[in-house]
């Protein structure tokens, strides 16, 4: 080892030797502006995450048998989003639920489940695990005296971003901070200095590796690169000096690394591993795990020990009643704790220990260590070689912090192709956190073209059947991976409806028969994640083979509420060789056939490389055979279109009892598909662009509503922002084409009041018209557009008026037209009428356009087909509300409400919802209560101001920004930079980007303005308005909220914010809220500071509301209403919905425990609450236990 004296020294107060390395990774000089980047990332996205979560507990089981002391799994349901990285978390129950203030979150801010259970503390612990697919977390509670109880418990998810933007921010790692620059520029790719220092070279095939200081082990899936990193470290450990540090992401994933490497320590190092010097820290590890591999000596004086003689104590202590007895076993746990404490820390510092395994959450909290920082300060770290397992996972900044803890060697070991270390749906990601947080330090490998001295490629796999291999490698892998003999040779008794056919099949949604819609995807429980109706019926027929439902098997789909749904029908059915999760619980995991759901493939959820990832994952989970669930539309996506070539597509039909496999056409043309090697996949040009790549797919809302069948009657269609009303409308008006084209006279006339809108109704109707149609021409000549305008300008001349009257005042035009003529006598005009932005109208305008139209049945008023299609939110010409009966038409039951929004992201709805409310209170707006009534928005509060939570919109992305300038002068010119930037610096596309005015001075200022500033980059900026839109790849279109409605753009530059006022009228609020939802990925508002009490009251709200988009309460309490009524019904069944809504509305509901005055729990109900001076409790169907009925009874509680 090498030490110097005064380590020596420190060494005898430590009561071990203290490992310390000099640091020589040779990297070169790193770049200051990466640090700066990544810091600002890290500390954005911090500031974003809560510091602590209050989730709700509806169920505590004890794990039996438990493996790492009192574990405990509770049940939290489906509200919650978590992931690996909650593992190492803090969970715990105070006695007294109340709202953290900050002062109270300090008491816990250093709490440590380690030490005495605090008073104040009813029950605490650390999570160990998470299952998304159930909606469970597991806890190792450090008293087995307090177990979890039901109820509200805290957790506390972020600690490893809290650790990360510690150490990139506080002043107390100021030098260390100048060791992470080269260590981020090393993490973004392409830098493989040799080592200082040669030595053993450990596995032939790794000798180069090995030479290089940063180095990669790509291992593809199945191809065992946990495996071989195994037999590396323990053949490397014939050189004295090496010191090697191994982690991973989750404790499972750490578990069986810790377990390869005591495999290969067996062959090469038995006294090593006898001796003790190889430790898995960690209270995570499975005892059970090892004890089955005969490897207890990786857990010899580690915390999972400890917890292993503390629960034997606890045992001893709830045996006898001897006081003494009882205190000094206490005194004994007390003890055990103490030691259990200090630990970790002494193994991951003694040098007499040469492998050290943990989570990588776990090593990063050794950082703040004073001895490992005074080390790293004075050129030392504790570790010569660290290896990152499942590095795809880790963000390129938490593996320049974690390689800190090397000195000569850091091993990135995983596959880019694989799962990214943020996999959430996200429309895009600000560039520095893409960069540095949601890429890993293997993202820079796009393909084995790629690969250089430093990265070994693992190109042979044994898990796969080599059909199923060739798909993969096709897929991801440019053909380059190759399957061992023995993965084909294997004994795999294959389900008899799977047998003769072929190994990797696609199957085809569209031939299963059923409706369409039901093959499409719509919203789960809460209106959360996404499931596919059809795919029950379609593993009925699966699980009609008896020997299918035996088989070892696993159901995998993208989205929670998908899984969730399976693994209920699973155990339903007694299943129980088959389990369903997500993707993302599955990387690792392997099944002999899989049964892969894409459930809601398009262009709304996932990125397109993250889409190729997920892909990736779910087909590589298969051993033998793996059938793919898609529909036609879904495998026209460009990242699934490249399967073509390998699954053959089938479907299973049913003859009587018969079930069989019929070849279906896949009508869907495959092909390569070009990937951009040119742009920097960090950029947003380059997200936006793959974005921009995928088509979309219609939901189940939008294709039921398509394929509605119409009577001739009147239809209203309501829905939010970018919902998809003209999709519908295309689609009937299609449909009406068909059913009246026998009618030799037939006009049907789709109406609007924007002129722009006209070219994108047109194509619309034609796109929908070819897909039905193969390419027949549509019958113009039988359609018509009109601008609102256009009609009122025939119909006024009839009773001596003109339309120069009355300019833009439609409603009144049409007033003074009704005024002269009784609706009896007009003639009709149309057989039907098609009204898109229904809302620009007025009340008038929509009664005479309803009477333009035929009237089929004399005898029923109702009989006109008027379609009708409003957002009232849009109303930006301030029309009246219509009310429909007063123009002879009934809606009741012929209304529809259109429940998501495909445009925006979630941050720029939410923000646009709220300023408008700001501006404009919506507590009189019918619309604005249904959308309420439907759960598809709720009021919360935040920094003390009601705050909507958008729940029609569950994409993520950057958060809009808001800048006010001195004078316009500087607004103008600093949104000309800003423009250049984007174009120049982050490669988006002039047409991705749109500057949407109100003044009317606005104009003239671009023109002189921000258009030479383009023109030097060769961009022309393109004022238009009130036409047909011209938009190509290097034309920047600027234009009103009036022109663009209906229309979108990627990123939206609101010029001029402060000008959305009019005269008599002051601020216009649904102006500015069509404005900013026309942003599909970026907003970004600019203003100049004005003193009028318009603009003032506009900068309020708009700053007031960024803040409270940016507001992260220190406890996030906002437990949904409506999620605890999804969450309770799960419980107590469906059938009782309208019983408990009921009872919500009339009765505050408590779903914590009963507990006595002294902080003891009585009773646990499902929920209970207060009425006449009696608690009354809802305990579910299970019977109750006589002991609890008794308590019950004694308690003078009534039953629910």
């Amino acid at each position: 080892m090498l030490r110097d004296d005064s380590v020596r020294q420190e060494d005898e107060t430590l009561g071990f030797n203290l490992a310390r390395f000099p640091i020589q990774l040779n990297l070169p000089e790193g770049d200051p502006t990466c640090f700066r980047n990544a810091r600002e990332a890290i500390r954005r996205e911090f500031r974003d995450s809560v510091k602590w979560k209050r989730l709700r507990c509806r169920g505590v089981s004890q794990i039996t048998h438990t493996e790492k002391g009192s574990v405990y799994r509770l049940e939290i349901g489906h509200t919650v989003e978590f992931d690996w990285t909650w593992e190492g978390a803090t969970a715990f129950r105070p006695i007294a639920m109340r709202d953290f203030s900050d002062e109270t979150a300090s008491d816990y801010e250093n709490w440590a489940s380690e030490s005495e259970i605090q008073d104040s503390i009813l029950w605490a612990g650390e999570v160990l695990e998470v299952d998304e697919t159930n909606g469970w977390i597991f806890v190792s509670v450090a008293d087995p005296e307090h177990p979890p109880t039901t109820g509200s418990f805290y957790v506390r998810p972020f600690e490893f971003l809290a650790f990360l933007d510690s150490i990139f921010h506080d002043p107390q790692y100021d030098q260390i901070q100048d060791l992470l620059p080269a260590r981020l520029m090393a993490s973004a790719g392409n830098i493989h200095p040799e080592v200082a220092r040669g030595g053993v070279q450990g596995l032939p095939h790794l000798e180069n590796l090995w030479q290089r200081a940063w180095g990669v082990l790509w291992g593809p899936p199945g191809t065992g690169k946990t495996y071989t990193t195994g037999r590396q470290v323990a053949s490397v450990l014939e050189d004295p000096s090496e010191r090697i540090l191994v982690v991973s992401t989750t404790n499972r994933a750490t578990d069986a690394a810790a377990i390869q490497i005591g495999r290969a320590a067996r062959d090469f190092q038995r006294k090593e591993l006898a001796a003790g010097s190889i430790l898995r820290i960690g209270k995570g590890a499975s005892l059970g795990s090892y004890e089955r591999e005969d490897l207890t000596e990786l857990l010899q004086g580690t915390e999972t020990s400890y917890l292993a003689r503390i629960e034997e104590r606890f045992a001893e202590l709830n045996k006898t009643t001897n006081s003494e007895k009882r205190a000094l076993i206490r005194k004994e746990i007390k003890e055990l704790r103490e030691e259990m404490r200090d630990a970790g820390r002494r193994i991951f510092l003694d040098s007499d220990v040469r492998v050290v395994v943990s989570t990588a959450f776990r090593a990063t909290t050794f950082l703040s260590s004073e001895l490992v920082k005074k080390g790293l300060e004075s050129g030392n770290a504790p570790f010569t070689t660290i290896f990152i397992d499942e590095a795809g996972l880790i963000s390129r900044a938490a593996a320049a912090a974690l390689s800190l803890l090397a000195s000569r060697r850091v091993v990135l070991v995983g596959d880019p192709k694989q799962l990214a270390p943020i996999s959430k749906i996200s429309r895009i990601l600000p560039t520095d956190e893409m960069t540095w947080l949601a890429n890993s330090g293997l993202s820079h490998l796009r393909s084995f073209a790629d690969r250089k001295d430093g990265i070994h490629v693992l190109r042979e796999q044994r898990r796969m059947h080599s059909n199923i291999c060739s798909v993969v490698s096709s897929y991801q892998y440019d053909d380059v991976l190759t399957t061992s003999p023995e993965a084909d040779t294997r004994e795999a008794e294959m389900p008899d409806i799977l047998k003769d056919q072929p190994r990797a099949i696609w199957y085809v949604l569209d031939e299963h028969g059923e409706e369409l819609p039901t093959i499409r995807a719509e919203r789960g429980p809460g209106n959360r994640s996404w499931i596919r109706a059809a795919t029950l019926k379609i593993l009925g027929r699966l699980f009609s083979d008896p020997t299918f439902t035996t088989a070892h098997g696993l159901f995998i789909s993208p989205f929670k509420a998908q899984a969730k749904q399976i693994t209920a029908m699973l155990a339903e059915n007694g299943h129980a060789s088959w389990s369903s999760s997500t993707v993302h619980s599955q990387q690792g995991s392997e099944a002999d056939v899989v049964i892969f759901d894409t459930v809601n493939a398009g262009s709304y959820g996932w990125p397109y490389d993250e889409w190729k990832r997920l892909v990736n994952v779910a087909l590589s989970r298969s051993r033998e055979s793996v059938i793919f669930i898609a529909s036609r539309a879904e495998m026209d996506e460009p990242y699934l279109r490249p399967l073509l070539r390998f699954l053959s597509p089938r479907v299973l039909r049913k003859q009587g009892k018969k079930i069989f496999w019929e070849e279906v056409p896949a009508k869907v043309q495959s092909g390569p598909v070009k990937e951009d090697m040119t742009k920097a996949i960090d950029s947003l040009g380059y997200q936006i662009t793959k974005r921009l790549e995928l088509r979309p797919v219609l939901s189940q809302e939008q294709e039921r509503l398509c394929r509605l069948e119409l009577d001739g009657k009147p239809r209203l269609v309501r829905g939010v922002a970018g919902s998809g009303k003209t999709v519908v409308l295309a689609h009937w008006l299609m449909q009406t084409v068909k059913r009246l084209e026998g009618q030799a006279d037939m006009r049907i006339w789709a109406v609007f009041a924007n002129r722009s809108l006209q070219s994108l109704i047109g194509s619309s109707i034609e796109s929908a018209w070819d897909k039905e149609t193969d390419g027949k021409p549509f019958p113009w000549d039988r359609v018509s557009l009109y601008h609102i305008r256009e009609i009122l300008d025939v119909l006024l001349p009839e009773v001596g008026r003109s339309m120069r009257e009355f300019q833009y005042e439609y409603d009144v035009a049409a007033e003074a037209y009704l005024e002269k003529v009784d609706v009896d006598t007009i003639a009709p005009r149309c057989d039907a009428l098609f009204i898109d932005e229904a809302q620009d109208l007025g009340p008038q305008t929509l009664k005479l356009l309803t009477n333009l139209v035929r009237q089929t049945d004399p005898d029923d008023a109702n009989s006109r087909s008027v379609n009708i299609f409003f957002d009232n939110a849009q109303n930006i010409y301030r029309r009246g509300t219509p009310t429909w009966s007063e123009f002879g038409i009934d809606m009741r039951g012929r209304s529809t409400v259109m429940k998501e929004s495909f445009r925006s992201t979630q941050p720029i709805t939410e923000f646009a919802l709220n300023v408008l409310y700001r501006l404009q209170p919506p507590d009189s707006s019918p619309d604005h209560k249904e959308l309420v009534n439907r759960g598809l928005i709720e009021k919360t509060r935040r920094s003390g101001n009601d705050w909507w939570k958008v729940r029609f919109n569950q994409v993520d992305g950057p958060k809009p920004t808001f800048r006010k300038f001195a004078n316009l002068d500087s607004e103008i010119q600093g949104i000309a930079d800003y423009c250049r930037h984007l174009i120049e610096q982050e490669g988006v596309q002039p047409a991705d980007i749109c500057l949407i005015y109100n003044g009317g001075n606005i104009k003239y200022r671009l023109e002189k303005t921000v258009a030479p500033i383009l023109a030097e980059i060769d961009v022309e900026l393109s004022v238009q308005t009130n036409k047909p839109f011209e938009r190509d790849g290097s034309l920047l279109l600027a234009t009103t909220s009036n022109s663009f409605k209906g229309y979108d753009a990627e990123v939206v530059i609101i010029v001029g914010a402060d000008q959305f006022t009019a005269k008599k009228i002051g601020i216009l609020p649904n102006n500015l809220y069509v404005a900013m939802t026309r942003a599909r990925s970026e907003l970004a508002i600019f203003a100049q500071q004005m003193k009028s009490p318009d603009a003032q009251k506009l900068y309020e709200v708009l700053e007031d509301c960024l803040d409270e988009l940016h507001e992260r309460p220190v406890v996030d309490k906002e437990i949904s209403p409506h999620d605890d009524l999804v969450d309770l019904l799960a419980i107590i069944g469906d059938e009782h919905r309208k019983w408990l809504e009921d009872l919500a509305r009339r009765f505050k509901l408590s779903q914590e425990p009963i507990f006595s005055s002294s902080g003891e729990v009585i009773l646990e109900p499902i929920f209970w609450f207060k009425a006449d001076d009696k608690i009354h409790a809802c305990f579910g169907k299970p019977p109750l236990r006589q002991r609890v009925q008794q308590r019950i009874e004694d308690l003078g509680i009534r039953l629910l």
